[in-house]
């Protein structure tokens, strides 16, 4: 890890494919409340093939969170990422999807959060609250892909 990187890793308990739709399509079912940034807890969160990041709430208001660069289901995915700069100055996330040797229907995801010479000189000071989230965000998303499998 640099100073102008994070890494995490986790693993979920579902194939690849899963994994990749999990994250992208159905992330609003899991992400943590405290992580949203519209005051619906229940607001809709989607990273989509055509480039939008975006969460939207029940009343119809919208937060553009990114912008998807790369859409390589179901390996790779990198985002900008708006969060803790503006569209401006984005970060930028790659989440990549392995499958898991010799162990059937299990998923290393590995996440790299990284400054973009927009963002490097922003990015020391945020990255701890980068870190945070990320922190949050993964262990629900492993717990999403647990509870998908019952």
């Amino acid at each position: 890890m640099s100073a102008h990187e994070l890494r995490r890793e986790v693993v979920l308990a579902c194939a690849p494919a899963r994994a990749f739709a999990l994250f992208t399509e159905h992330a609003g079912a899991w992400w943590p409340p405290e992580r949203r940034h519209t005051s619906d807890p229940t607001s809709v969160i989607q990273l989509r093939e055509d480039g939008r990041f975006f969460e939207r709430a029940g009343d119809g208001t919208e937060v553009e969170l990114g912008r998807v660069r790369v859409w390589s289901p179901p390996d790779r995915l990198v985002f900008d990422f708006y969060p803790g700069t503006d569209r401006a100055h984005p970060t930028e996330v790659e989440v990549r999807f392995a499958a898991v040797p010799g162990a059937a229907d299990r998923t290393a995801v590995t996440l790299v959060h990284r400054a973009t010479p927009a963002s490097e000189a922003l990015f020391g000071a945020r990255a701890p609250r980068y870190l945070a989230s990320w922190d949050l965000v993964l262990p629900a998303f492993v717990r999403a892909a647990e509870l998908d499998r019952r």
